[in-house]
């Protein structure tokens, strides 16, 4: 669809994973699209996933989740915002400059992955692969979580800017435009205790076990109301300005 509109299109193979029945099932390839290479133009690359989380009818849907239903006017499927509608926009946009003969402003390049649900295998060698593609001069791969939500940042001299169009209005009719997201950092803990197994009745309270040392050690991460209690944790973190607060005074949230 993309090669309609003008775009130079090509596949990533990421490989096959092998599954415990004996399958080797292909992975899903990444597309890669470049849209104009004008050097007068800033150039902005678009991230987008076309994966899904699984869904059933027994999951609580009132509609076949991978059937696109229309009702009251609004689409229902699995997808339907995470992330295969917004896709669908960015191709919207496109056809729209083409029926009006408008010029786009900018040059696009597209990352399109199918694996993004699944933590994006094959991801981060396949940016690294296309440097060149890119004209990166330095690339890293950033990965931020929310729920399983991933973002490539992308520094170089012809990519300007990267839309991580993979995420969602507060509301029906207001564009929103996400900036930033929460993340999640992982850690492992390992308790030592006895080197040998110890008959409860007799050392039962007396000798420390490790399933209650790591209850009380968890417990001391974070207060009730769920701030960190991790010593200089925040020290890093930006305070929220009265400018940031006062954008929420405008939200057309949708309770």
């Amino acid at each position: 669809v993309l090669e309609k509109y003008g775009a130079k299109c090509s596949l990533f193979d990421i490989g096959s994973q092998n599954l415990s029945d004996g399958t080797i099932l292909a992975l899903p390839p990444i597309l890669f699209a470049n849209l104009g290479e004008d050097p007068r133009k800033k150039t902005i690359c678009i991230y987008g996933h076309l994966d899904v989380q699984p869904a059933a009818l027994e999951d609580g849907w009132n509609t076949e989740p991978f059937k696109l239903i229309e009702k009251n006017g609004k689409l229902y499927g699995r997808g339907a915002t995470d992330d295969k509608g917004p896709v669908i926009g960015w191709i919207n946009v496109l056809e729209a400059f083409k029926t009006c003969n408008i010029e786009l402003p900018v040059n696009i390049k597209f990352c399109f992955e199918g694996m993004e649900e699944s933590g994006s295998v094959g991801l981060e060698s396949a940016l690294q692969h296309n440097r060149d593609w890119f004209k990166v001069k330095f690339l890293s791969y950033c990965v931020t979580y929310t729920y399983t939500r991933y973002a490539v940042n992308l520094y170089s001299q012809d990519v300007l800017y990267c839309c991580i169009s993979d995420n969602y209005w507060l509301g029906t009719r207001k564009p929103c435009l996400t900036y930033g997201l929460r993340g999640l950092s992982y850690y492992s803990v390992e308790i030592t205790c006895a080197s040998q197994d110890l008959h409860s009745g007799i050392h039962g309270g007396a000798v420390h076990e490790a399933m209650s040392d790591l209850v009380y050690l968890l417990n001391n991460l974070v207060d009730k109301s769920g701030k960190i209690l991790i010593p200089h944790v925040y020290d890093q973190v930006a305070p929220v300005t009265d400018a940031e607060r006062g954008l929420y005074d405008n939200l057309d949230f949708d309770a």
